[in-house]
């Protein structure tokens, strides 16, 4: 396991550049990437899927109405598939169609992984909702911000990432539920760019960093495929109907289960609205070691989850983890293996988003999937 495990923690992940998905993944017009395994049906997609699909599609002009846009889905006109077999990853409903803009993160020689730009100002499509305040942010996030930061990293060359991780680790992130540090850091170093727009922006989009920060996790977990880690889980996601793994030894091959919905504080206008099943590529932060495993040291998502901790909560991270990160002062590199041995599932944190499809965010939640996954997977890679 050696090998591998030092070429993960050898990683340094640089954000590279910005192209849209066309151009960077091959994606074909009316294609639609999703988070986590393949779908039941592409055309029967859980409704936060549905809903950011319609409003993809009405921001592309590919649809004259919702109605029409939901039909496309229906007849596999819009073809929805995973985004992580494209080298790609997206939180939580989001989907990424050819002119999404996709940040580039990655080293020479190592893997690179594509993750959506969010938008400034508000929600975006990863919420699964149908508001129609999210069409002109999306425009702006085309024709405005994207070619800002394709200028940015062009002059300035590759940003490397894992410095602004370890900041924000040292000052309350777990990297996946609070990004706040981390992001600061980011908006420091647009502002020394001379953008100080974009970086009054991004401080007030606390979580923008979080989709650069998955990317990176993805890519960092897959430094260590095909080597001699077989069970280190690289891949992992849920889809709202499955939540899925895949080992170093096969990354190709989703291990699923049922996506149960996470649990956690519900905001005072959620009530007892549905929950949707687990959802989003972040989890790949949370088998990289952060989120859900880093809360220990995160004192604001640990109050804010307080009452839906389990007891063991603090020593997971400890007991599941291969080994220390240099940069990141804390172990990471989740083993299935280990998950089975101690029968101790790691913790997951999803953001819980209304299953109808309308509600979008109701609350924080942490989501842990059952050992009998991590136990399907080791045995089927015996």
């Amino acid at each position: 396991m050696a090998g591998a495990v030092d070429r993960l923690l050898a990683a340094r992940p640089r954000l590279l550049g910005v192209a849209a998905a066309g151009e960077a993944l091959g994606l074909a017009d009316r294609e639609l990437l999703h988070a986590g395994p393949p779908l039941a049906d592409p055309c029967d997609p859980p409704p936060v899927l549905l809903s950011s699909a319609v409003m993809t599609a009405l921001h592309e002009g590919w649809a004259a109405s919702a109605e029409d846009a939901e039909a496309q889905v229906r007849r596999g006109v819009l073809r929805l598939s995973p985004a992580q077999s494209r080298g790609c990853v997206v939180p939580l409903a989001a989907v990424v169609s050819a002119t999404t803009p996709l940040f580039a993160v990655g080293e020479p020689g190592g893997p690179t992984v594509q993750a959506p730009l969010s938008t400034l100002g508000g929600p975006d499509t990863r919420m699964g909702m149908r508001d129609p305040a999210l069409l002109p942010r999306l425009r702006e996030r085309d024709a405005q911000q994207a070619p800002l930061w394709r200028r940015l990293l062009a002059a300035r060359g590759p940003l490397p990432l894992l410095p602004l991780a370890a900041h924000g680790l040292a000052h309350g992130d777990d990297l996946h539920s609070r990004t706040t540090a981390a992001n600061e850091a980011l908006a420091a170093w647009v502002a020394s760019c001379g953008e100080p727009a974009l970086a009054q922006a991004l401080t007030a989009t606390p979580l923008f960093f979080l989709t650069v920060w998955m990317a990176a996790s993805a890519a960092v977990l897959r430094a260590a495929e095909q080597g001699d880690a077989p069970t280190l889980v690289t891949r992992g996601g849920g889809n709202g109907e499955r939540f899925g793994i895949a080992l170093a030894s096969d990354p190709g091959r989703w291990i699923t289960t049922a996506a149960e919905p996470p649990q956690g504080r519900r905001l005072d206008t959620a009530g007892d609205a549905a929950v949707c099943g687990a959802i989003g590529d972040s989890a790949v932060i949370d088998l990289l070691g952060c989120g859900g495993l880093a809360l220990a040291g995160a004192p604001e998502p640990l109050q804010a989850f307080d009452g839906h901790l389990p007891a063991d909560h603090e020593t997971l991270a400890e007991a599941l983890l291969a080994a220390p990160h240099p940069l990141l002062q804390r172990p990471v590199a989740l083993d299935a293996a280990r998950v089975v041995a101690t029968g101790r599932p790691p913790l997951v944190a999803l953001a819980m988003l209304g299953a109808d499809g309308r509600r979008g965010f109701v609350g924080r939640g942490l989501y842990r999937p059952p050992r009998s996954l991590f136990a399907q997977a080791v045995h089927g890679h015996a």
